[in-house]
C-alpha cells in the first residue's frame, strides 16, 4: 500500500514512517526539510523515502503528495508555546488538517488516519475520556488547536469518510532521528529537575513505538469511520517517584504544593511567555492536565494486534535516549548510566555548545585567552578537580604538562574529544590566534603528561598526529567542536592535533 504521510520527520510520524516501511508499505512524505528525512532514514537504516517538499497548508504540495496514494496518515501539527506564535500555529494546524483530510477523502483514499490527542477532548471535570467525548471547550492553546482539527475530522466521519481518529496521550520513548516530541522533552526536563512538585497529580503515558504499531495496524481499507482511544498507562506521582528512584538511584523528593498552586504557576508562566519566548514545560495547559487528569477508557488495542509495553521498559529506553541526546547529565541519569563499550569512541550528544558567532568575535578572541582559562581553573579548584565549565556536548579536561623551557608543571584547561579505550583528542586552537599555544610546545618537548577529566586523574602520553591519520581524527574532532572548523579557516597555521593515550604500568 502506498501511504502519504504528513509529519514524517516528527516524533510519532517518524516512528510510524519507519514502521510502515518495515511492514512493507511504500511511504510518500510531505516534508518541509528533506535533510530531516535523510536523518530519519539514517537513524532507522531505511531505504530512500519518496517525498514532496512543501507545507501541509499548500494545496499544490498536498495534491502532489497524495497523487497515487492508497491511504494517508496525518501526523503533522504546528503549535508554538511562544504566545506570540500561538495564533499562527493554531491557524496552520486547522488549515493543514482541513486541506489534507478533505483532499484525501476527495481522492477516495481508504483509510485516512488523523492523529489527534487526548488534549482535543480534555476539559477539567469531564471525567474519564471516551472516544465519544465532545471536542474540548476549555480554551487551552494546544487543546484548542487539536479540538478545532478534531471537529474537521469528525465532520468528515459524519459524511461517511473512512477516517480513523486516534487519541494518544503523552508519548515518550526513543527519538525518531533527532525528533523527541514535546511531551518527551518535557518529561526529560522533569526528570532532570529531580523534584516531584505535588503528590496529587497523574499523567497518561504511552510508548511511541506502540503508537507507531497501532497507526500502521490501522492501514486496512474497508472499515469505515473509527475512533481509537489510547491513553496508555496512568502514572501517578508515587509511581513516578518509585520508577525514577529504581532506575537512577536519586531521591526524587515530593514537594507539598497543592494542585491549585501549580495551575497558578502555569498561568504566570504563560503571562511571561507573552513577553519572553521561553521554552518550558510549565504552562496553564500542562499543569491543568497534570493535576486534573481523570484517565481514559482505552479502546481494545488487542483487536489491532497491539499491546502497550510495560511502563518500566518505556522509561528505561527513554532515560537512555535522553542521556545520549544531552537532555540528562551523567549525574541526572544516575545509576542508569549505560556502561560504555571501551572499544568504541563515544558519539557527540546534543547539548549546549558555545555559538560560533561568539567564539569567532573579535572581543572574545582578544579577551578569551586572558579570562576563560582563569575561569576554568577557578571552577576546577573550587570543585576539587571534579568539574570545569563544560557540557555533555563540549567536554573539557585539565592538562598538566612540563614546561619546555622551565621544566615546571603547567596547568591548561582544554576542550577534549573522548575516544575509545580512554584516549582523547586535544587541539591547539589558541582562540584562532596566529601562534601555537605553549602547551603544544611542552608536549612536543615532553610527551608525558597528566589529565584530570571529571574528577579522575590519569597519566597520559601525547602524540602529534599528521598525514592521513590526522585527517581522519580531525573529522572526529570537529564533529564534537564544529567551531574548530572556523578557527582553522581564520588562521594560516595548521592547528596541532594531539592524541592522548593512557599510560599503563607496562608502558
Amino acid at each position: 500500500m502506498r501511504v502519504m504521510m504528513t509529519g514524517a520527520t516528527g516524533f510519532i510520524g517518524g516512528h510510524t514512517a519507519a514502521r510502515a516501511i518495515q511492514a512493507g508499505h511504500e511511504v510518500c512524505a510531505l516534508v518541509r526539510s528533506p535533510q530531516k528525512l535523510e536523518d530519519l532514514q539514517a537513524a532507522f537504516d531505511l531505504p530512500a523515502i519518496d517525498y514532496v517538499q512543501g507545507d501541509m497548508t499548500d494545496p499544490d504540495a498536498v495534491a502532489s503528495a497524495l497523487d497515487g496514494a492508497d491511504a494517508a496518515i496525518h501526523c503533522a501539527a504546528v503549535v508554538s508555546l511562544d504566545a506570540r506564535g500561538n495564533a499562527q500555529g493554531i491557524e496552520n494546524s486547522i488549515a493543514g488538517a482541513r486541506l489534507v483530510l478533505h483532499k484525501a477523502h476527495e481522492m477516495e483514499l481508504d483509510p485516512i488516519i488523523h492523529v489527534s490527542s487526548v488534549a482535543a477532548l480534555f476539559d477539567p471535570g469531564a471525567g474519564s475520556l471516551t472516544v465519544d467525548h465532545p471536542p474540548s471547550s476549555a480554551g487551552y492553546t494546544y487543546g484548542q488547536a487539536k479540538a478545532d482539527a478534531e471537529m474537521v475530522a469528525r465532520k468528515l466521519q459524519a459524511d461517511g469518510a473512512p477516517l480513523a481518529i486516534v487519541y494518544p496521550s503523552a508519548v515518550i520513548g526513543p527519538p525518531a532521528g533527532s525528533a523527541f516530541g514535546e511531551a518527551s522533552e518535557d518529561m526529560a526536563r522533569f526528570t532532570a529537575s529531580g523534584i516531584i512538585p505535588t503528590r496529587k497529580a497523574a499523567v497518561a503515558i504511552s510508548d511511541v513505538r506502540d503508537m507507531a504499531s497501532l497507526l500502521v495496524a490501522l492501514l486496512e481499507p474497508g472499515h469505515g469511520p473509527r475512533r481509537v482511544m489510547c491513553g496508555g498507562h496512568l502514572v501517578d506521582m508515587n509511581l513516578f517517584a518509585a520508577i525514577y528512584r529504581d532506575f537512577t538511584g536519586r531521591r526524587f523528593p515530593m514537594m507539598p504544593l497543592p494542585p491549585s498552586a501549580l495551575r497558578g504557576m502555569g498561568r504566570v508562566a504563560d503571562a511571561i511567555r507573552r513577553v519572553v519566548p521561553i521554552n518550558a514545560a510549565m504552562n496553564r495547559f500542562s499543569m491543568s492536565v497534570l493535576t486534573q487528569w481523570e484517565g481514559s477508557e482505552d479502546s481494545d488495542l488487542a483487536a489491532y494486534g497491539v499491546e502497550f509495553r510495560a511502563i518500566e521498559e518505556t522509561f528505561a529506553d527513554s532515560l537512555t535516549a535522553w542521556h545520549e541526546a544531552g537532555l540528562l547529565s551523567n549525574r541526572q541519569i544516575g545509576k542508569a548510566l549505560p556502561i560504555p563499550d571501551p572499544s568504541k569512541a563515544p558519539t557527540p550528544p546534543k547539548g549546549f555548545r558555545m555559538p560560533a558567532r561568539v567564539v569567532l568575535s573579535r572581543p572574545f578572541r582578544t579577551l578569551g585567552p586572558h579570562i576563560v582559562p582563569r575561569a576554568h581553573r577557578a571552577i576546577n579548584r573550587l570543585t576539587r578537580g571534579k568539574t570545569l565549565l563544560d557540557s555533555a556536548a563540549q567536554p573539557m579536561l585539565m592538562l598538566f604538562t612540563t614546561g619546555a623551557k622551565t621544566g615546571q608543571t603547567r596547568e591548561t584547561p582544554l576542550g577534549a574529544v573522548p575516544l575509545e579505550e580512554g584516549r582523547f583528542l586535544v587541539v591547539g586552537s589558541n582562540f584562532a590566534r596566529g601562534h601555537h599555544p605553549a602547551w603544544t610546545a611542552n608536549l612536543l618537548a615532553n610527551p608525558d603528561a597528566e589529565i584530570v577529566f571529571r574528577g579522575q586523574r590519569t597519566p597520559m602520553r601525547a602524540r602529534l598526529l599528521s598525514g592521513a591519520e590526522r585527517e581522519s581524527r580531525w573529522q572526529t574532532a570537529v564533529a564534537w567542536y564544529p567551531l574548530w572548523i572556523q578557527y582553522d579557516a581564520v588562521t594560516e597555521r595548521e592547528l596541532r592535533l594531539f592524541e592522548l593515550e593512557p599510560v599503563t604500568s607496562r608502558d
